[in-house]
């Protein structure tokens, strides 16, 4: 199992993208595109992984997850060549548009074969803490990135796309060395069709144990997504240089390796409900606190990547504790699609807003709004309840 375990880490880190992130929006900005159109092209991603997740879901759950994964990452590698050959905002959004069908091959495929094959040994108690592990290694994988990162760029700007791809590509043989899940054989021996996978999705997504969470952790995805998106232009607003980019995201994800390892300490010291709570008040101080001085912004930077990365894990073994195994990597997806839908509508209208007011006040502005909204939810609709057997009647 701790052989196993490791090539899992392997295989995670090959799904870094800390080659592509630093220069990125400097990269389409210098391309010609504009705030508006690379917030639409981000909601290109972000619309397109709609559109993918419910079939790919599916896809994860008949055809088996190792199939799928290797198919999302033989995707990436063609993508990030695209990035390094696009040279319009049509051309872009269509490399983003695929990128998404190849990423959710691998979001509710992959978690839902990590738990599966936990559960077949009865440790799906280790998955928040294996996921965070799992994290901190990509996310050490992407920090050192990160820091060629820039250097590339000044060499040539393609370049870190291209080292992308080669990194994508080391996932291929990993995968081939891990084995099927047996819930996944069971899946597919069920012959889950389409329509009854959209069944699941909406007989699961209906129930208040997992509706308000997702409703709840959509609000702070907008956030999330239209920090991400426009945090390059807010942090040269403060005076960081192009040259620093590089060097700040490898902070960030050197930060998120750290918190990501301590996910399943942090849980069993505040529970469930004790971290997905922590939601609010840390994004609402975070993001009112660069409103009043600027600088602020880089260590709210900091703090958003780290609560993202701590929470993710709680809420997905939070969702897994509630659904089956036959159908749980749909249920997964479809979680995620509502996710995204909510994040590629913020990023198409901050796009605009951003050029509007600043990056600077449209970050701030929307972190203190999703904060007093998710406090609001929290009080009145109970967010995380009780797994199965004790869950309050539907409301």
């Amino acid at each position: 199992m701790v052989s196993l375990v490791h090539r899992y880490y392997l295989y995670r880190a090959t799904l870094s993208s800390g080659f592509y992130i630093p220069v990125s929006v400097i990269y389409m900005e210098s391309k010609g595109l504009g705030l508006a159109d690379i917030g639409a092209v981000q909601a290109a991603f972000l619309f397109s992984m709609v559109v993918s997740e419910l079939p790919t879901g599916y896809l994860g759950d008949r055809l088996g997850r190792r199939g799928a994964l290797a198919f999302g990452n033989a995707v990436v590698v063609a993508v990030m060549v695209g990035f390094a050959l696009a040279d319009s905002t049509v051309e872009f959004a269509v490399v983003y548009a695929v990128w998404a069908v190849g990423w959710t091959f691998r979001t509710g495929t992959a978690d839902a074969w990590l738990y599966e094959l936990l559960a077949e040994r009865g440790e799906e108690d280790e998955h928040a803490r294996l996921t965070g592990r799992a994290d901190s290694t990509l996310r050490l994988v992407s920090g050192t990135a990160a820091l060629a990162a820039g250097l590339l760029y000044t060499v040539d700007p393609a370049l870190p796309f291209l080292a992308n791809a080669g990194l994508a590509s080391l996932g291929l043989p990993l995968l081939w060395t891990l084995p099927a899940a047996r819930g996944a054989e069971a899946n597919e021996e069920a012959g889950l069709g389409v329509r009854e996978a959209a069944n699941v999705l909406r007989t699961q997504l209906s129930r208040p144990s997992i509706r308000w969470l997702v409703a709840y952790a959509a609000l702070f995805n907008v956030a999330f997504s239209v920090t991400r998106v426009f945090e390059q232009p807010a942090m040269r607003s403060v005076g960081v240089p192009v040259a620093g980019l590089g060097v700040l995201y490898a902070g960030f994800k050197l930060v998120s390796a750290v918190v990501s390892s301590q996910a399943g300490r942090l849980q069993d010291a505040l529970g469930t409900r004790g971290v997905l709570l922590l939601m609010v008040p840390v994004v609402g101080i975070a993001y009112a606190s660069f409103a009043v001085v600027p600088l602020l912004l880089l260590p709210a930077l900091f703090v958003r990547r780290g609560l993202q990365r701590v929470t993710r894990p709680v809420r997905n073994e939070y969702v897994n504790d509630r659904v089956d195994d036959v159908g749980r990597a749909t249920v997964l997806s479809g979680v995620s699609m509502v996710l995204t839908l909510a994040s590629g509508t913020a990023n198409v209208l901050g796009g605009y807003a951003a050029e509007a007011v600043g990056a600077m006040t449209l970050l701030s502005t929307v972190g203190v709004t999703v904060a007093a909204l998710g406090g609001l939810l929290w009080l009145v609709a109970r967010p995380v309840r009780r797994a199965v057997g004790v869950e309050a009647a539907p409301s």
